[in-house]
């Protein structure tokens, strides 16, 4: 079992068929969802599961995870980064939680027209598991510009 950084291929089809609105205001419902070590999920990742979601001994991280918060969609056409387009989110807190993740899926709670409901985004690997002991774990975006953003179409 293993947790693979990448954008998931079906969400690059759907993006096609007008299956995700990043909007900032109005778009879709996105949600970010923390998993163990022992999850297994990747570029091929479909939609969202409970498998292997982590679980907390306090009441502030439940099942499905967070609401996202997006900064809307963009793009830009500078001579540093022609023609790219972007989208990020908000950092996102899980208050007073105990728990231990080594990656999560961002995931769209409300696509239009997909076949998969709760539809895979992207896979977010930490690199080694992350621990909040009755405290905050806080996911952090990067920079919401066109080398940074969580995505980014080139």
């Amino acid at each position: 079992m293993a947790i693979t950084q990448a954008m998931c291929t079906s969400f690059k089809a759907e993006l096609l068929q007008g299956a995700h609105d990043f909007r900032a205001s109005g778009g879709d419902t996105f949600k970010l969802a923390l998993y163990t070590s022992a999850a297994s999920i990747d570029a091929n990742t479909l939609a969202y599961t409970t498998s292997n979601e982590v679980s907390s001994s306090g009441t502030n991280y439940t099942a499905g995870g967070g609401t996202l918060t997006r900064t809307g969609v963009t793009s830009t056409n500078t001579s540093a980064s022609a023609g790219v387009g972007y989208t990020d989110f908000s950092d996102v807190t899980f208050s007073a939680v105990s728990l231990t993740a080594r990656g999560a899926l961002i995931y769209n709670n409300t696509p239009a027209g997909s076949a998969n409901v709760n539809a895979a985004v992207a896979v977010l690997d930490f690199g080694a598991d992350k621990t909040a002991t009755d405290g905050d774990f806080t996911v952090i975006f990067p920079a919401y510009d066109s080398t940074s953003a969580i995505i980014r179409i080139a």
